[in-house]
């Protein structure tokens, strides 16, 4: 079998290997983008269906904070975004109500964070030894978001990390969501338009099965084909690297070590679409009389497979979406796609006090995305785990300037976010040209 000859090889056709694949193309490289799947995306998988009134994302949703990579796209596409609603309400003891202090009282408990020293601890033993006094009711809330947010596991995930996300998400606004009217997939779009189809091939279907390297020279070897290259981008996520489905010869010992210091989130998603938004008509029985969810967006709890849900506010549609991440997820996850509607479902009528037959009377489609299912993703996004910091900037290293890295894991800012994936997208672009101009120090 023949090899190609290329500059550049990319392997993951995501938010990470397009936006570096649209720099590298502007500088006319030679490049070849290998994705295992037959879309482009990656973890930004939007779907287009009769009978929803939007698209419906089965992975990445919303745009958290102002992040100038992703609003630079949206405004150069002149795409179409709009404030998602902050009204949240919580499940205690069988009522939802209504908690217009949200933010404060999670604040409440993730502001201490800052007072951690030197010494890195798990978040649940955070929460034990740092927030004593804290309300219960708080801390149910921040151990909700931390496995929500984060998709991690509060005995195992870095409190320091946490600290720093803060940090970052104060700086980047990321109280202030937003959604794509047109689609996240609009995004992926602006980018592969931008490669020059002089310059860059992309092969969908491609799956990477082994790198052979040596310093200046790589064979990426696919069931197809093999393409060889100056140096090759690696996008893949942390969970495909954990489970070792690319073999990469000579093998990569320190990117192993930071491997076992970061984790993949898990997540399943579940999209309901209704007859009618009945939550709006009429106050299910666990809201108080005289309240109502008509203006709801975010619903919390604790204590079931599926404890986070959202409407699509301030649009208006009989839409649910059910979120689990963390430890939760192990309910769900690899089960058929009727058995996971089954249970978000019987989820669903812990929070409204409604029984799941009558829930699943009203129930028109459903769409679910369990992304542990995915061999190609093997999870949602990465959480650092105890005593990990620095592991994405570890992972993100270039090697003897021929093995460059990108993707969500490897951004020095808030990883989990389609932002951080452009970002070390254009990041491992510029190290690439640099190598190439023969300033590298790899």
């Amino acid at each position: 079998m023949a090899a190609t000859m290329k500059d550049v090889v990319i392997v993951g056709a995501g938010a990470a290997g397009l936006a570096a694949g649209r720099a590298l193309s502007a500088a006319k490289l030679r490049v070849t983008i290998l994705e295992a799947r037959d879309r482009l995306g990656g973890r930004i998988h939007t779907l287009r269906e009769d009978g929803f009134p939007l698209p419906v994302e089965l992975g990445a949703e919303f745009i958290h904070g102002t992040p100038s990579e992703t609003w630079d796209i949206i405004r150069a596409a002149k795409l179409a975004a709009y404030d998602v609603a902050d009204s949240h309400w919580f499940l205690n003891d069988g009522r939802l109500q209504s908690d217009a202090q949200f933010w404060d009282e999670l604040g409440a408990v993730l502001g201490r964070l800052n007072q951690l020293g030197a010494h890195d601890v798990s978040f649940a033993d955070f929460l034990r030894d740092c927030c004593r006094d804290v309300p219960e009711r708080a801390k149910q809330m921040a151990l909700a978001y931390v496995e929500g947010f984060d998709a991690a596991d509060p005995q195992r995930v870095s409190a320091r990390s946490l600290a720093d996300e803060q940090q970052a998400s104060q700086e980047a606004q990321e109280d202030r969501n937003f959604r794509l009217i047109n689609g996240y997939d609009r995004v992926i779009e602006w980018l592969a338009a931008g490669l020059d189809p002089k310059q860059v091939t992309v092969r969908l279907s491609s799956r990477v099965d082994s790198i052979h390297w040596e310093r200046g020279s790589a064979l990426v070897c696919t069931d197809s084909e093999s393409v060889h290259a100056d140096r090759v981008l690696l996008t893949l996520p942390i969970g495909v690297w954990k489970a070792g489905d690319v073999r990469v010869e000579p093998d990569l010992v320190e990117k192993k070590q930071a491997l076992e210091r970061l984790e993949m989130g898990p997540v399943v998603k579940t999209v309901l679409r209704f007859r009618e938004p009945f939550w709006e008509e009429s106050p299910p029985p666990t809201v108080a009389a005289g309240e109502s969810l008509r203006n709801a967006c975010f619903l919390h709890g604790r204590g079931m497979p599926v404890f986070t849900w959202w409407t699509w506010l301030p649009v208006r549609a009989a839409v649910l979406v059910g979120w689990s991440g963390g430890p939760a997820v192990a309910a769900l996850s690899y089960k058929p796609h009727q058995e996971i509607v089954d249970i978000a479902l019987q989820s669903l009528s812990v929070f409204l006090g409604i029984a799941p037959a009558d829930l699943r009377s009203r129930l028109e489609a459903s769409r679910v995305c369990d992304w542990q299912a995915d061999p190609f993703a093997r999870g949602a996004y990465s959480y650092t785990l105890v005593g990990g910091e620095g592991a994405g900037e570890m992972l993100a290293s270039p090697v003897e300037d021929t093995l460059f890295f990108a993707g969500e894991a490897t951004h020095a800012g808030p990883s989990g976010t389609v932002a951080g994936a452009l970002a070390s997208g254009y990041r491992a672009a510029a190290e690439i040209l640099t190598a190439k101009r023969g300033g590298g120090n790899s």
